[in-house]
């Protein structure tokens, strides 16, 4: 079982006073996967490279995006409070959404979207199910993003198994 869900932010960032700490791309939040950066951002840029079909909408090729190390930080720890509270929501508990993590982050954002997945055990995998899908796929087709970050963190023995949460953004 795979699940997929998508948001977008583009309203005013809420000011975030604490700032998170900056995590570090590893074996804990790239599901061990050798070669995950690398992986991600070549598909990526394939994607963005020519037209796509995201649903019923068209979406032209799009410049490519940037590593940004803000955004993966805002996302391997949603992916590591999904992992760990086993829930799958781009709201926490507590009600944080994905502008709020990019800014605790200290991403200074003009728009933000965040994809999510659950389940998926490969790169090649969560690309095929967020480009399958509309709203994942205009996410990662929408050119004034210019900034992104993906995160997958494993917790066996809860429900999804992989949790994986996809940060884009565009800076002020």
């Amino acid at each position: 079982m795979v699940a997929l869900a998508t948001a977008v932010c583009t309203a005013v960032p809420v000011t975030v006073a604490a700032k998170a700490t900056h995590i570090a791309l590893d074996a804990s939040t790239s599901c061990h996967l050798p070669g995950f950066r690398e992986s991600l951002m070549r598909h990526l840029r394939a994607a963005r490279a020519g037209s796509q079909r995201c649903g019923r909408e068209a979406m032209p090729p799009a410049p490519p995006l940037a590593w940004n190390d803000a955004l993966f930080s805002a996302a391997a720890l949603h992916s590591a409070d999904m992992a760990r509270r086993n829930y799958f929501d781009h709201v926490s508990p507590e009600g944080a959404r994905a502008g709020q993590r990019v800014s605790a982050a200290g991403y200074p954002w003009r728009g933000v979207a965040e994809n999510i997945a659950g389940g998926e055990k490969s790169v090649d995998g969560v690309m095929a199910g967020w480009m399958r899908s509309a709203g994942h796929c205009s996410n990662i087709m929408e050119p004034r993003f210019t900034d992104v970050a993906v995160a997958c963190v494993e917790r066996p023995g809860s429900r999804w198994g992989t949790y994986w949460t996809m940060v884009l953004g565009r800076n002020r």
